[in-house]
C-alpha cells in the first residue's frame, strides 16, 4: 500500500513556483490567504490535526463543505471563488510533481467557480473620471499620479502588467502606436493607442523620462537615489487618495481600485460593438465569457467616454510646449 504525501508539504515550493510564472505579488497574496483559510478551517472547524493531512484526507465533497462554511460564515461569493482557485491550483501543481494525486486534481476540476453578478459601481463614468484627474496637484508628483490613473484607464491594463511596462513597451512613433503588454502567463498582447493616449505617454516621458534607458520601467518611484518598480499597494495608496478628494465634491463618487478603471475600458470597448473574442484578446481573458460582466455597465457612461478619448481637439495638445507649460496642461486636463 502507497503511503500518500502530505497535504500541505509543498506549500512553499507552490509559491516560488507562482513566482517564477510572474504571477502578481497581490495574485500569490490571496493565494496563500485561501490556502491558510481552509488550513484553518481542516484544523478548528474539523479538528484535523494539519501536520498529518494526507492527499487521501481531501477529496471534492470535504472542499464543498468548505465553501458552504465560508457562505455561512458570510464571505462574499467572488471571495470564496478566489479562495476555491487557491486551492484547486495548489493540487494542480502538487499532480503535475506526483501522478498519484492526478486523479483528485480531475474531481476538483469539476468543482466550478460561481458567476458573479457585478456591483453597483464596479465602473466610473466619464464625469467621475475627470472629477477624480482634478483631483491631482499641478506639481510634478501630481503629474504622475495622474498619468498612472489616466494610463490604467486608457489602456485597461492590469494594475501588475502597467507596472511591469517599460519604456521599450511603448510604441508611439509608429502610424498605428501601440503598448506591448506581458499578461498573465508571460503572454504578450498588444494594446492600440489612441492619439490622446500618444499625447500623454510623450509627455510623461519628456519629464519623468530624460536620461532613462529603453529597459526602464515607465512607472517607478525613487529609493536611494535609483528608479525601482512601483509597488501595486503604492498605486492602491495614490487611487485611494485622489478618490477620496472626489468623493469631497461628489458624495456618490463610489470606492475605487486600480481594476475599476480597467473594468471601465472594458465596458467602453463592449459598447463600441467590439466583439468579445476582441475584447478576450484585447484585455488578455483567458476565456471569452469574461467579458459578459461588461453588459452591465452604462450606456451613457460609455458613449460619453467614447467622446472623450476620440476628441478630436486633444491632437497635437502638447507640440511646441516647454516642460513647465507640460506640467500646466497635465496637471489642468
Amino acid at each position: 500500500m502507497r503511503k500518500t504525501e502530505l497535504f500541505f508539504i509543498r506549500l512553499n515550493d507552490f509559491f516560488e513556483y507562482l513566482k517564477l510564472e510572474l504571477k502578481s505579488e497581490k495574485t500569490i497574496r490571496t493565494y496563500k490567504e485561501g490556502l491558510e483559510s481552509f488550513k484553518n478551517y481542516l484544523n478548528k472547524d474539523r479538528h484535523m490535526n494539519i501536520e498529518k493531512i494526507t492527499f487521501d484526507d481531501i477529496d471534492a465533497d470535504l472542499i464543498r463543505q468548505f465553501l458552504k462554511n465560508l457562505m455561512d460564515s458570510g464571505y462574499a461569493l467572488s471571495t470564496r471563488n478566489i479562495k476555491l482557485v487557491a486551492i484547486k491550483e495548489y493540487i494542480r501543481y502538487c499532480a503535475d510533481k506526483d501522478i498519484t494525486i492526478l486523479p483528485l486534481q480531475l474531481k476538483m476540476s469539476k468543482i466550478k467557480t460561481k458567476k458573479v453578478v457585478p456591483k453597483k459601481h464596479n465602473w466610473i463614468c466619464r464625469n467621475q473620471v475627470e472629477l477624480l484627474l482634478e483631483q491631482t496637484a499641478r506639481n510634478k508628483i501630481g503629474i504622475r499620479d495622474r498619468f498612472i490613473m489616466f494610463f490604467l484607464f486608457s489602456t485597461g491594463m492590469r494594475l501588475s502588467e502597467m507596472l511591469e511596462c517599460r519604456l521599450k513597451d511603448t510604441h508611439i512613433d509608429f502610424v498605428d502606436p501601440y503598448v506591448l503588454v506581458i499578461g498573465k502567463g508571460n503572454k504578450t498582447r498588444v494594446i492600440p493607442l489612441t492619439d490622446e493616449v500618444v499625447d500623454n505617454i510623450r509627455t510623461y516621458i519628456s519629464i519623468f523620462h530624460k536620461n532613462s534607458s529603453l529597459e526602464s520601467y515607465l512607472i517607478y518611484t525613487v529609493h536611494d537615489h535609483m528608479n525601482h518598480k512601483m509597488s501595486e499597494d503604492n498605486v492602491q495608496r495614490i487611487v485611494n487618495k485622489y478618490a477620496a478628494l472626489a468623493r469631497n465634491e461628489d458624495t456618490d463618487f463610489p470606492a475605487l481600485h486600480p481594476h475599476m478603471l480597467r473594468h471601465s475600458f472594458g465596458a467602453i470597448m463592449y459598447r463600441n460593438n467590439m466583439s468579445k473574442a476582441e475584447i478576450a484578446k484585447l484585455m488578455g481573458h483567458e476565456q471569452e465569457s469574461t467579458t459578459e460582466i461588461y453588459v452591465e455597465t452604462d450606456v451613457e457612461m460609455i458613449r460619453k467616454s467614447l467622446m472623450r478619448l476620440n476628441d478630436s481637439q486633444s491632437k497635437d495638445k502638447f507640440k511646441d510646449l516647454n516642460e513647465e507649460e507640460k506640467c500646466k496642461v497635465m496637471g489642468s486636463y
